[in-house]
């Protein structure tokens, strides 16, 4: 019987390899996002723990941190990231040293533009200058963990997200327990977090940071930044003004207390959102070193795997939403928002993660490609349509309606990338048969 289950290829053996790609994917999905999982479980929380400790202004002014810290990640790995990724495609890795010198200036510059963004909003300056530190030094982690990924240590990148994680509800627990928290302690949380964050990394990583910070020469940067990270920063700036425009006219138009509201609908899309931000920086190399194979079967199921895991983090999320929505709506209800704005925000912001769950896999797959120029053409036009259809909707309606502009911007990028992604696939086939 057990021969006739091996030699058969409907049998139990056969199953059981059939299932091997699936679990090896679930796998290393699994190990791959323990990480991201934790951090956005630790951001849920740490924004219910603002929600309920602070003023709606407060909590819309860490809301408002959370979505320029985003817009952080997303620009270091436009031009820091993204170039030492292509150098798997190209098989130059001089540009490194550089890469790092330059890791340091854009750093630097986020945090200053972050600390002016919150002393725009209103925020003292103090803390505005507290959290800007925070935003630097969280946009050096991730720099650090996606360089981590590329090498193969993915263990320092989970450590790194799990101590943060631990870091951040350790501290913001005591401040709880003990009465003490406010927005000055809970921007120091941030910054705290962040900095123990970057020990698990390892001595040896800053000690070649440090040497490309004394020997690195940026001005061998800007070959590397006119032929690829300029388009890439472009198409990341345009992509940020497709996808928070909301969080931006909101802010400093209505105050941070109108934004407050829409910021809830963030937070319970939070776990789906961290997992859309930190699946790249797996998939990026995969897809390159796929492309740089000429392996265009193997490219389409990482940009396959990748949706359904998009998908799972998407669906989870929304099983919590309902959770929370249904069963315990006063942990978003205390300040006195209305069940039905919330709700209404609940929904049209899944929409929006349902939709970037389609739409990301494409983009990451055209980036690993090089394809930063026409993806920056993307984000020019959804970008316009965005930030038109968001200001017009807000002026209109009122903060709730203007997440509507938000819907359009990102139907627009789903509906230029897959004819995009289609076209290109189809003409490197074409190449292959040359």
């Amino acid at each position: 019987m057990a021969i006739a289950d091996a030699a058969h290829p409907g049998g139990k053996w056969g199953e059981i390899s059939a299932r091997r790609p699936m679990l090896r994917t679930a796998l290393r999905y699994g190990v791959s996002t323990a990480g991201p999982v934790a951090v956005s479980g630790a951001h849920f929380l740490a924004s219910l723990i603002f929600l309920h400790a602070l003023p709606a202004r407060e909590f819309g002014l860490f809301s408002f941190v959370m979505v320029l810290v985003s817009f952080g990640m997303s620009a270091t790995a436009s031009l820091i990231v993204v170039p030492i990724t292509q150098n798997i495609v190209t098989g130059d890795a001089r540009t490194r040293p550089t890469c790092f010198k330059m890791n340091w200036l854009v750093c630097l510059v986020f945090g200053i533009l972050l600390f002016s963004a919150l002393a725009a909003s209103g925020a003292a300056l103090l803390r505005a200058a507290v959290l800007g530190l925070f935003g630097a030094t969280f946009a050096f982690r991730w720099f650090a963990r996606n360089i981590a990924y590329i090498d193969g240590r993915v263990g320092a990148a989970i450590t790194s997200d799990i101590l943060y994680s631990a870091a951040l509800l350790g501290a913001l627990g005591a401040l709880v327990f003990t009465g003490q928290m406010t927005f000055a302690h809970g921007s120091e949380v941030l910054l705290l977090a962040a900095g123990l964050a970057l020990l698990p990394f390892g001595g040896r990583f800053f000690q070649g940071q440090l040497a490309a910070l004394r020997g690195g020469r940026l001005r061998d940067y800007l070959p590397v930044f006119r032929d690829m990270s300029r388009w890439a920063l472009l198409g990341v700036v345009l992509t940020e003004i497709t996808v928070n425009a909301h969080a931006y006219l909101v802010t400093f138009i209505a105050g941070p207390g109108s934004f407050a509201l829409l910021a809830l609908g963030m937070l319970l899309m939070r776990p789906a959102s961290l997992v859309q931000s930190s699946l790249p920086d797996l998939e990026r190399p995969a897809m390159a070193r796929a492309i740089a194979a000429n392996n265009l079967s193997s490219l389409s199921r990482i940009q396959r795997h990748f949706t359904y895991g998009l998908a799972a983090a998407w669906a989870a999320n929304m099983l919590l939403c309902a959770g929370l929505l249904t069963f315990f709506p006063m942990l978003l209800l205390k300040k006195g928002y209305a069940l039905h704005d919330v709700e209404m925000v609940a929904m049209i912001s899944a929409a929006i993660m349902a939709v970037r769950t389609l739409r990301t896999p494409l983009a990451v797959m055209l980036q690993a490609a090089g394809q930063f120029k026409a993806l920056a053409g993307v984000g020019a036009t959804s970008g316009v349509f965005s930030v038109a259809a968001t200001l017009a909707l807000l002026l209109a309606f009122g903060p709730v309606a203007s997440l509507g502009g938000i819907v359009l911007g990102e139907i627009v990028i789903l509906l230029r990338l897959y004819p995009m992604a289609r076209t290109w696939k189809r003409t490197q086939r074409e190449v292959a048969l040359v």
